[in-house]
């Protein structure tokens, strides 16, 4: 009886590794291969795409690519096309951004009197909402890989940063709360950094006009049972400049850095 029971904890293990190893071998390496961006709602919104392909012959892309980034001779749309044909689809990230008006929304119905008192009715006082999606890119078959270790820095050069709570708000404008992001603001309020984890959508109130930069720093890891990171330090830093009219409106100017890595953005 011992024997059988021996014998069938052997079998075990070895069902439990054999699986595990299937599991991480089957999920194909990825890399990151090109960008969008999209301006909408009259300006008011922007939303950047990143694209993650497997299969993708590096050389070769280069080859077809860089002699046209030193001639000029193409169309974002063009290079954006080449580099989703580039390779297998695999994840496509959509991170969305928006600032209105406090006066727009709802998300002060629960704020701090003290806060709101220190804005009047046409002053400059804005929600700056964020989100990010797993979208499907044209010809994805695979869903194998999520955002991991999700982390924000926001830093401005003069608009100041104010939370309703210490917690990030639903960009929803519900009063929700997500206590899984705790923030850390600096004395001047023009600093903010915060682990968002599994929060991917959030909001905050901005004061005063100027630049706000949003960097996020993220991993890439596999969604089976047996999550593993593929891809570490992916970055992307979007700037937001607000200004306003002498009627009282407000225009934004949104941009991106070009870099893909925190390695490329110290280098």
């Amino acid at each position: 009886m011992r024997r059988i029971v021996f014998i069938m904890l052997i079998v075990a293990v070895v069902a439990v590794v054999g699986l595990y190893t299937f599991l991480e071998y089957r999920v194909n390496s990825i890399v990151y291969v090109g960008g969008n961006w999209e301006v909408r709602a009259h300006g008011r919104e922007y939303v950047m795409r990143r694209l993650y392909n497997s299969g993708v012959d590096i050389d070769a892309f280069r080859e077809r690519v860089e002699p046209l980034l030193i001639n000029a001779e193409f169309t974002e749309e063009e290079f954006n096309e080449w580099a989703l044909y580039s390779g297998e689809p695999e994840l496509y990230l959509a991170f969305h951004y928006s600032v209105y008006p406090d006066s727009y929304s709802n998300f002060s119905m629960s704020a701090d009197s003290t806060i709101l008192n220190l804005f009047g009715e046409g002053d400059a006082f804005f929600v700056l909402s964020a989100r990010i999606n797993q979208e499907s890119a044209i010809g994805q078959e695979n869903f194998d890989f999520i955002l991991s270790d999700l982390y924000l820095e926001v830093t401005t050069d003069g608009p100041q940063i104010y939370l309703l709570s210490d917690e990030f708000q639903s960009t929803g404008g519900t009063g929700e709360r997500f206590p899984g992001a705790p923030t850390i603001k600096s004395e001047d309020g023009r600093s903010l950094a915060a682990e968002l984890g599994d929060t991917h959508d959030y909001s905050f109130h901005v004061a005063g006009t100027g630049t706000v930069t949003l960097k996020y720093t993220y991993s890439v890891a596999t969604s089976n049972i047996f999550s593993r990171t593929m891809l570490e330090k992916q970055l992307l830093i979007v700037n937001v400049n607000i200004s306003m009219l002498p009627d009282g409106d407000y225009v934004l100017e949104y941009s991106y850095e070009p870099f893909a890595t925190l390695e490329e953005f110290l280098g």
